[in-house]
């Protein structure tokens, strides 16, 4: 299939532009009282609706291969004349184009620290459960009604597992791949970090993935790590995604730092960079052999780490010496699900799997006029002590 063939194609689609021309930087958040929150979406997250799964786009050394799947068929389309607004006609989104056919490594912040940022928003494991996702993104002003930035110089922060259980991880990629595209016009930022469940799908660990991927593998005859192979747009910035963050005094961390992990004298810099070229897509042979490798994928690791909700040893005194080494004040943490958003040790770690994995409701954490609050779906917006 070749681009004029998709240009024909795309002739009886029903395009619904959602691009760059359309953005607009201004916040419209809308406290609970006057913004109704849509349990059902009217419409896919792609203008032609009857993608089902998809694209999944892979470089060539100046053109790009793209696969998606409509309605249980195959579509592959090459784009040889850099003709991207194919791609924003049918999926809606844009490429960042700039970045492109760059070279990653040589511009990756291994730091990953950002101080004076006035206000941000957490959201974490949302395994999938696109919709849910994107009415929590809505009620705070995140996103507009057409699922663009509208939450100007804020930032938002992923915590860790988009992927796995749901049925709509790839719908959840494209959309924050989006925000990001689109935040930095605004002078906002979007941070996706990795957790347990992007490090599993990278290295092939394939036991949550949800059964409408296992027929895209079949499909695409390819295993679905490939799909996010570092060929791939999607699977390229993932390897240069951190897993450790710092916003202001406040530390990101998927599933949290062990004290083991003080005691080995770890660093942020040095355990994002250890994850992002020695870790993802490693065999586990490799990983198992490597005594420094083992345990930062362990479970007393930053991706698998659940000691703070389920050590009964661990203390405030532990915590305060892991506060002290990284020189912050908290540790925000998904992970570990509960019904709502926690606070321990007052306000030291603050847990934010607020079970968005269930499809049913969720929350995210909200920074502003330097308080926390619990932004609900159903409650407004809850300040946490």
């Amino acid at each position: 299939m070749n681009t004029s063939f998709l240009k024909k194609r795309l002739n009886y689609l029903v395009i619904a532009f959602i691009g760059f021309g359309f953005l607009s930087c201004e916040s419209s958040y809308q406290d609970e009282d006057k913004q109704e929150i849509t349990q059902q979406v009217a419409s896919e997250f792609y203008p032609n609706k009857n993608v089902t799964d998809g694209p999944y786009i892979y470089k060539g050394d100046s053109t790009i291969n793209v696969k998606w799947i409509e309605q249980n068929k195959l579509f592959e389309v090459t784009i040889f004349d850099n003709d991207y607004s194919l791609i924003e006609q049918n999926f809606g989104f844009a490429l960042d184009t700039a970045n492109l056919f760059q070279e990653k490594k040589v511009s990756i912040d291994y730091k990953n620290t950002f101080n004076n940022v006035e206000n941000f928003i957490a959201i974490s494991d949302m395994h999938g459960q696109y919709f849910v996702t994107i009415d929590l993104l809505k009620k705070y002003g995140i996103i507009d009604k057409d699922l663009n930035w509208s939450f100007g110089k804020g930032y938002l922060i992923v915590d860790g597992d988009i992927f796995d259980r749901g049925d709509k991880a790839t719908e959840i990629l494209w959309l924050i791949y989006k925000l990001k595209n689109q935040a930095e016009v605004c002078g906002g930022k979007v941070h996706y970090l990795i957790g347990n469940h992007e490090l599993m799908v990278l290295n092939n660990d394939l036991r949550y993935v949800n059964e409408k991927y296992k027929l895209t593998e079949k499909m695409i005859a390819t295993s679905y790590d490939q799909l996010f192979s570092e060929r791939t747009v999607i699977g390229e910035w993932l390897r240069t995604s951190p897993v450790i963050l710092t916003i202001n005094d406040v530390l990101f961390v998927h599933a949290g730092i062990s004290p083991e992990f003080i005691e080995n004298k770890f660093t942020q810099q040095g355990v994002n960079f250890m994850f992002q070229n020695r870790i993802i897509g490693a065999e586990d042979e490799v990983i198992e052999n490597d005594p420094i490798l083992s345990f930062l994928e362990g479970r007393n690791g930053p991706v698998w780490y659940r000691g703070y909700f389920l050590d009964t040893t661990f203390t405030e005194q532990k915590l305060d010496r892991i506060l002290d080494y990284f020189d912050k004040e908290r540790i925000v943490v998904g992970h570990t699900s509960f019904d709502s958003i926690v606070s321990l040790y007052d306000g030291k770690i603050l847990g934010i799997d607020a079970s968005i994995k269930r499809g049913k409701n969720g929350e995210l954490l909200i920074f502003e006029k330097g308080k926390f609050y619990r932004g609900t779906l159903n409650f407004g917006k809850i300040e946490l002590k």
